[in-house]
């Protein structure tokens, strides 16, 4: 592959910088331009990290030959327009999670993908993570039988981000699809994407809306603004009897929890905090804790992205795909909202 991909970001904060560095490491591709509202945030990513050309409007970036592919690295409510416009661009979309703010704009951004015959990837970069690739192919492998549960916690105790993170309009909502996304993805993934027809879901907003929970990374505004959750818990159910238990929270009182497993008829694997295998030999048990490969998650993300546009291949999570990891957060807010059971119609 020696033709270079010339790509462009959109948005040039917190989560700007992790695309700049991964896409300046893989070898195929080219970053060639910013784009912030910020036009001082948009020069100084240039200057840091040598991008020659700058924009503060994303349309005159996009109907430039500049660039053929994007990241949007905005806030949520701005994946789905941004995304829309560089689709019908012409231009090649790697959209940050959650893909959209609901499940509605998320169809139709996959619609108008199609449409133009581009890819679109979501930034679930959990999934190209070196311990998320080596375990995904051991459960392919049937190395731990049928998966029927996975259990996934994202707590924090003192962790609420500033600015649009607190605004229901701009973010859609709180940890859940912050943080939650990350780890209800990566196990729905790791137990072979199955059909969901169930979720029942709670959320609070205590700690938030006293002033509580700021931690290291500071509140942009006063508590009385705060209009989204910053507790979640679901439960969710599919199609072959499988579950998943989810927990995410940006502030509770309760110690700072990373945990991911997946339980099957054979076996079991637990990746994070660390990675370690459950399996048993008749009645003896075995603890395995290998060695993956250190494969960075956004660079695993942009390479394969940038690989995808090379080869024609669909990514490994397509736009398609995070439509029902939508449906998921979906159906776990409106649970919460009316305290019912919410079930889906079986395709």
């Amino acid at each position: 592959m020696s033709k270079k991909v010339r790509v462009g970001v959109i948005g040039a904060g917190f989560i700007g910088p992790s695309h700049f560095r991964s896409y300046q490491a893989v070898k195929e591709c080219e970053l060639v331009a910013v784009c912030d509202i910020d036009r001082g945030r948009a020069k100084e990513a240039g200057a840091k990290f040598g991008i020659p050309h700058v924009f503060t409007d994303c349309r005159e970036m996009l109907k430039s030959d500049l660039v053929e592919a994007v990241s949007v690295c905005t806030p949520n409510e701005c994946h789905a327009p941004q995304s829309i416009v560089a689709l019908k661009a012409g231009k090649h979309v790697l959209c940050e999670k959650p893909l959209a703010i609901n499940a509605g704009q998320a169809r139709k951004m996959v619609e108008v993908a199609k449409q133009a015959k581009r890819i679109l990837m979501t930034a679930q970069n959990m999934r190209y993570s070196g311990a998320a690739q080596a375990l995904k192919k051991m459960v392919d492998a049937g190395r731990f039988g049928t998966l029927y549960f996975g259990k996934a916690m994202l707590l924090r105790r003192s962790g609420i981000p500033k600015g649009w993170f607190q605004d229901k309009k701009q973010a859609g909502g709180g940890p859940l699809l912050d943080i939650g996304v990350h780890v209800l993805d990566l196990l729905w993934y790791l137990m072979g994407r199955p059909e969901p027809v169930s979720a029942f879901g709670v959320t609070f907003d205590y700690l938030g809306k006293s002033g509580q929970g700021k931690g290291g990374w500071g509140v942009g505004y006063g508590p009385a603004k705060f209009s989204v959750e910053d507790l979640a818990s679901a439960l969710i159910r599919f199609k072959n009897d499988a579950a998943i238990s989810l927990e995410a929270s940006w502030a509770a009182h309760t110690g700072d929890t990373f945990l991911a497993r997946v339980m099957g008829t054979k076996g079991g694997a637990q990746i994070h905090p660390d990675f370690a295998l459950y399996e048993a030999a008749g009645d003896t048990k075995l603890d395995v804790t290998p060695t993956p490969p250190k494969v960075d998650g956004y660079f695993g993300e942009c390479e394969h992205f940038i690989h995808c546009i090379l080869k024609q291949q669909v990514p490994i999570s397509p736009g398609a795909q995070s439509v029902i990891v939508v449906e998921m957060l979906d159906a776990i807010y409106k649970s919460a909202r009316t305290g019912k059971l919410v079930t889906w119609n079986t395709r």
